[in-house]
């Protein structure tokens, strides 16, 4: 079978028109079926795939439910539900990287001759040895108005601040990180209680997605903007996990900042008690909140009257809500 053949069995994945692809040889390195893949292999001339092992992969036990999920997950659906199987299908060389610089890696990039390699969401750095093979670069989508929040979470910390604008920027990967210098930028107004998923959809998968096309159509002539040796903001960096019970001031704060962040981050931040008894593995989500007195509740705790469950804020209640998943089910089990 070959690989317009393969790519229209994958019709739940086309979900663009198909164009006519240029000669430009493109790589991707990503983490996971990110939101980039698809258009980008629909799209352009993709002769290779690079996976970025997971943050924090390190436990054997979490190794071995990782790959159980992806298994439970082709058994439940016929379509590619991971990047491996996913490059399978479409005929697309790939690799699975532990290591941004290791020299099996390095040989693997310059047997396929990248002309440009894309990159969106790693959980490492890529060396020299590997951004320089290309003959135009290594281009990278970051989720921010560089040189604001370098780093592996700018999200998060955007939500933190209470950022009323948020942006995305494409840029070459140089050795620092997230420094190189700027091709595109565009900038997106962030609502109050925006939550992650559509925020993501908009900002890489339209924004970045577009930005990223279009620095393939220009790649002979791209624009270059060095940035600031200094961001103006902390760098972005990712949360312990024993930093997520005080990440908010539940005394000082006001409902709206405390309601924003816990919508933004809910399906990964801890701040809370998470469902207990017959709930016990799954998320609290995060719905309306209501400003009233509450002299007679704890700040930060969870409440539950009349059937309804609601977190104590300073001025106001937050309401909760919690429905099953069966992959948050099956991964208590192994905690």
């Amino acid at each position: 079978m070959g690989f317009r053949e393969k790519k229209n069995k994958y019709s739940d994945c086309a979900q663009n028109e198909i164009h006519e692809k240029s000669e430009l040889r493109v790589m991707i390195v990503t983490m996971g079926l990110s939101r980039i893949v698809n258009p980008i292999v629909n799209q352009s001339n993709v002769i290779g795939i690079i996976e970025s092992t997971p943050r924090n992969n390190t436990s054997k036990k979490h190794r071995i439910l990782y790959k159980a999920l992806k298994l439970f997950s082709s058994l439940v659906k016929s379509k590619a539900k991971t990047l491996r199987s996913y490059a399978k299908l479409m005929d697309i060389p790939y690799y699975y990287m532990n290591n941004g610089s290791d020299k099996n890696l390095e040989n693997w990039v310059k047997e396929q001759n990248p002309d440009v390699i894309l990159v969106y969401s790693m959980s490492q750095l890529l060396k020299g040895n590997i951004f320089s093979i290309p003959k135009y670069g290594t281009i990278n989508l970051h989720p921010s108005l560089l040189p604001k929040y370098r780093g592996p979470n700018p999200w998060f910390w955007s939500y933190y601040n209470k950022d009323s604008k948020g942006g995305v920027t494409v840029h070459y990967i140089d050795k620092g990180e997230d420094t190189g210098d700027i091709i595109y930028q565009e900038s997106y107004n962030i609502p109050l209680g925006m939550k992650s998923p559509l925020m993501h959809d908009l900002a890489i998968g339209k924004i970045g997605v577009d930005l990223l096309l279009k620095s393939l159509e220009n790649v002979n002539d791209l624009p270059r903007k060095a940035q600031p040796e200094e961001s103006p903001t902390q760098r972005a960096g990712n949360i312990k996990e024993y930093e997520h019970k005080n990440i908010i001031d539940w005394q000082n704060w006001e409902i709206e900042r405390i309601w924003h962040i816990l919508r933004g981050t809910e399906l990964w931040l801890n701040a809370l008690e998470q469902p207990q008894g017959v709930y016990k593995g799954q998320r609290w989500i995060i719905e309306n909140f209501q400003k009233c007195q509450m002299d007679s509740y704890q700040v930060s705790k969870v409440y539950n009257e009349n059937g309804k469950y609601f977190v104590a804020c300073k001025d106001g209640k937050i309401f909760l809500a919690v429905n099953f998943n069966i992959k948050n089910f099956i991964l208590n089990l192994v905690r």
